[in-house]
């Protein structure tokens, strides 16, 4: 005969909480009262009754991890009124999971708390001396930084406008394929961007975009950027001035190697003749000079070729 695996009393006469019992399929063995105040479908005894077909997928992802690791979760849904509730799942045993969450009147400390981080959040962001902001998966700016608003001259009215209604296709465009491969993939992207200033300009920005996880299980993608205009500026004179260097050294190096070329062929004309010379100090003189320009020639060969490579 099965045993029928129930709630504790003391669990299942709670007034302030939503509790469930249920098993390794989802399938609902016992729940108190409250329960009832938040099912979708009461002729269904499954916990897919509860949540929506995204939450159950989002849900049974976390509860796997669960069972293998015997620890404990906290998941939030969305109610039938769009009120969020806050569950907590662990193991009752091995068999089965049990969910508990409090009704909606039980959370106004909570709710409240959440509020004063959010205004904690907003001061930060509006304090950074870098560009902040959030976009939707639809390139949709969910908000902006006072940095931001100030340099595209934008206002709070333009919240919730598109990448398209603020910038130029092209810009929206890239904007959003960055945006689409921090989604896809999950990950921080680090990348370069353009954008345009109030006036009219384009500036350069070191950018980090980050996909952001809500609560309703979407991801938004997060973006933080620095003008690196002025480095990017600094950076192409030094670049260009490296370069003229460059082609200096390689222009006196040819000329240095002009001359030096005519000495060596003329100490091969002379060396032909060498034998009519008896005295032995200044064949040696000779030899030397020759040696000595020989060198030479080779380390300019060495600089040039050096001077080519990069």
């Amino acid at each position: 005969m099965q045993t029928i695996i129930q709630l504790p009393s003391w669990l299942k006469s709670s007034e302030n909480n939503i509790v469930v019992l249920f098993d390794l399929k989802g399938n609902i063995t016992d729940c108190n009262e409250s329960l009832n105040e938040i099912i979708i479908n009461h002729d269904q005894k499954n916990i897919s009754a509860i949540f929506s077909a995204e939450e159950i997928t989002e849900l049974w992802k976390q509860l796997n991890r669960l069972h293998l690791n015997n620890n404990h979760t906290e998941f939030i849904s969305t109610s039938n009124e769009g009120n969020n509730i806050q569950w907590e799942f662990s193991l009752f045993d091995q068999d089965h999971f049990i969910g508990i969450a409090q009704k909606q009147n039980s959370v106004t400390k909570r709710a409240e708390s959440m509020i004063n981080i959010h205004h904690l959040i907003d001061g930060f962001m509006n304090n950074s001396p870098a560009s902040a902001w959030i976009c939707d998966p639809d390139g949709k700016l969910v908000t902006m930084n006072k940095y931001y608003l100030n340099f595209t001259g934008l206002t709070r009215a333009d919240i919730g406008k598109t990448l398209w209604d603020i910038y130029p296709k092209q810009l929206a465009d890239l904007y959003f394929r960055n945006n689409t491969i921090v989604i896809e993939s999950n990950k921080v992207l680090k990348t370069e961007e353009i954008s345009i200033d109030r006036n009219g300009k384009s500036r350069n920005f070191l950018v980090y975009k980050f996909p952001l996880n809500t609560i309703d299980h979407k991801t938004l993608v997060g973006g933080w950027a620095v003008d690196i205009t002025e480095r990017k500026v600094a950076e192409q004179k030094i670049f260009a001035h490296d370069l003229k260097l460059k082609e200096l050294a390689f222009l006196q190096s040819h000329e240095v190697r002009r001359p030096l070329a005519n000495m060596l062929g003329l100490i091969e004309l002379i060396k032909a003749d060498t034998d009519k010379i008896e005295n032995e100090y200044f064949k040696n003189i000779l030899l030397y000079i020759q040696l000595s320009a020989t060198e030479l020639d080779n380390e300019i060969r060495r600089v040039i070729d050096k001077l080519q490579e990069e």
